[in-house]
């Protein structure tokens, strides 16, 4: 099945949670706002100065002002001014009354308790308003945006501890393959560490999605309808390994007999044509590859989309060398940009099982099935990798 045709197939089976829950602004980034936000508090909440300086009424600039008191960020009492009177002023205390103008510390010349304004003084300057920035009342931020950090900074400033989000699916990942263990244990010649689930995981915080990693399975068909029974309750499971053809009919009858309808049982893509997907009273599993660059592909280019719209930066550049492609599918193909061009890594040589490739890249292009070639000097569109 052809990459977008798959993507459509997927969407068609899995919508996403409509429902919301409460959690603190710490953890609230990437997640999706179930209402709109509304300010509480006028940004800056009181008159006041930005930046350190002496504080003065801006008619009087022709004399020297006497300094009769300073003002620190933090002080209660609001401070006043006579004729040719300031306040020295530390950035973000109160703007003293019947003061309009902060004169900058290094732009004055002070003489005992006397200080001359600046020939370049204006009125006004560095004066911050009470609410120029947000007035309380005012949207700050929409229903179905996505938090930011500036987002988390603005609740923060507003006093809002806690934000209402939309629901993230749940999801599970699993390895599979007798010859895979875990990073933290002693590998012989003849295994393989676990690099897939921790890319997976990985590549889904890279949107702010949690998941659940629950173990290697091994290559046994009770031991895979054992694990994914223990996964039932998962929105989304994603399998890295047991998709190659010698494997298939092994993982299409644990599926089958748990009641799983398949969506696809190949994608029109390299890296990544085992991939596979199933789906049940609208959960769904994935069967990546065991290849680590082909899972990773395949998890970016189906699963991310599928929890996040606008999930990638994408920029257009010039091909900067002709480079052959195998019409018939897409085709990644991986890079990075020097000087506005974008050159192939190892001329766009690789293995599905390389991890090095992708590590030494920072972008990929996605080839339409119908291109055999992409030519130097070619407009493309780059995905930036996560």
């Amino acid at each position: 099945m052809l990459l977008n045709d798959a993507l459509d197939a997927l969407k068609s089976k899995f919508k996403l949670k409509t429902d919301s829950e409460i959690l603190p602004i710490s953890m609230a980034l990437g997640k999706t706002l179930a209402n709109d936000v509304v300010a509480v508090k006028d940004l800056p909440c009181f008159d006041n100065s930005a930046l350190d300086g002496f504080a003065v009424k801006f008619e009087d600039k022709d004399k020297p002002y006497k300094i009769v008191a300073s003002a620190f960020a933090g002080d209660k009492e609001q401070l006043s001014i006579g004729k040719n009177e300031c306040v020295k002023i530390m950035t973000g205390a109160k703007m003293p009354k019947g003061a309009d103008t902060v004169m900058r510390f290094e732009d004055c010349v002070v003489e005992g308790e006397f200080v001359k304004a600046p020939a370049k003084l204006k009125k006004g300057d560095a004066y911050r308003f009470k609410g120029e920035e947000t007035k309380v009342g005012e949207i700050l931020l929409k229903r179905g945006e996505i938090l930011n950090t500036r987002s988390v900074m603005m609740l923060a400033a507003q006093g809002i501890s806690f934000i209402d989000v939309k629901k993230q699916p749940s999801i599970a990942v699993y390895s599979s393959g007798n010859e895979i263990i875990e990073p933290w244990q002693r590998a012989s010649e003849d295994e393989i560490y676990n690099a897939n689930a921790f890319g997976i995981t990985a590549l889904l915080s890279s949107v702010s999605q949690k998941s659940s990693y629950l173990g290697i399975i091994k290559d046994d068909l009770s031991a895979v309808k054992e694990a994914f029974l223990n996964a039932a309750n998962y929105d989304i499971v994603i399998c890295s390994g047991g998709a190659s053809a010698g494997e298939a009919d092994f993982m299409k009858i644990a599926m089958s007999e748990l009641g799983y309808s398949e969506i696809f049982s190949h994608l029109d893509i390299r890296p990544g044509r085992p991939c596979k997907a199933y789906e049940k009273d609208g959960k769904l599993v994935f069967v990546l590859p065991g290849n680590p660059m082909a899972a990773y592909l395949c998890l970016m280019m189906l699963v991310l989309p599928l929890l996040k719209d606008e999930c990638f930066a994408t920029q257009k550049v010039i091909n900067g060398e002709n480079l052959k492609v195998k019409s018939g599918r897409a085709n990644a193909v991986f890079g990075n940009v020097t000087d506005g061009k974008f050159i192939a890594t190892d001329g766009g040589k690789y293995g599905s099982g390389m991890i090095k490739h992708i590590l030494k890249s920072d972008f990929v292009l996605i080839t339409s099935p119908d291109q055999s070639e992409i030519l130097k000097n070619d407009e493309i569109s780059l995905i930036k990798l996560p």
